[in-house]
């Protein structure tokens, strides 16, 4: 069931889609406006940007005039946003920005975020500290096979907002049979967990599509 977008900036930026047509990304809107908060203006105005130059609408109908056109010189850069932040009310995982960093265009877009990892559960393959760019609409990831491998072996990264826990990453894949998500670590000491699709307590986010560390 969609949800209402709250935001003023949102709900013009949802409407100027829906008049393009663009009504799958109107519906993810709805899903995303759940991750800012009112005063979050500086994620929302990225947010509407990004969706501004990948569906070619126009910055100043959405957001006005000081949005549309920065000051000269000025750099944009890409908020990063906690792993573990939920919300105190729902347990879901929100959206708080901890810091900025410089990102090539081409790695973002409106359906894209970046976070930064937080555990130890998936290296020497994804680092503590690690950032990632997830993408929402990448929500799919690979059936398991018949040849019986475990998670590790064939899983794809995939961010999950688990309950109470914020967002989690690990090799994920789905296993129609018992219509699940299987969620495996690299790290032996992290238990792997096998998740109901239709679970409220667990949600998919997206896929990890790229990945920037130090080795």
């Amino acid at each position: 069931m969609g949800h209402d977008v709250q935001h003023p900036m949102l709900a013009r930026l949802k409407l100027a889609l829906e008049a393009k047509g663009e009504f799958k990304a109107a519906r993810r809107l709805d899903l995303a406006a759940l991750y800012y908060p009112q005063e979050n203006q500086a994620g929302v105005r990225s947010l509407v940007l990004r969706h501004c130059r990948e569906y070619g609408l126009a910055p100043e109908d959405i957001a006005g005039q000081d949005l549309a056109h920065p000051a000269p010189g000025r750099v944009t850069l890409t908020p990063v946003f906690a792993m573990a932040s939920t919300n105190p009310r729902t347990g879901c995982w929100r959206l708080d920005e901890i810091e900025r960093i410089a990102l090539s265009s081409h790695l973002l877009g409106p359906t894209r975020f970046v976070t930064r990892m937080d555990s130890r559960a998936l290296e020497p393959r994804i680092r503590l500290g690690a950032y990632l760019v997830v993408d929402t609409a990448q929500d799919l990831p690979p059936a398991a096979s018949h040849a019986q491998l475990p998670p590790e072996a064939e899983g794809t990264p995939f961010a999950m907002d688990i309950k109470d826990e914020g967002l989690v990453v690990r090799l994920t894949r789905y296993d129609a049979g018992h219509d699940s998500w299987e969620l495996a670590a690299l790290d032996q000491s992290v238990p792997p967990m096998v998740v109901p699709r239709q679970n409220e307590g667990c949600r998919l986010v997206g896929r990890v599509v790229w990945v920037a560390q130090e080795f």
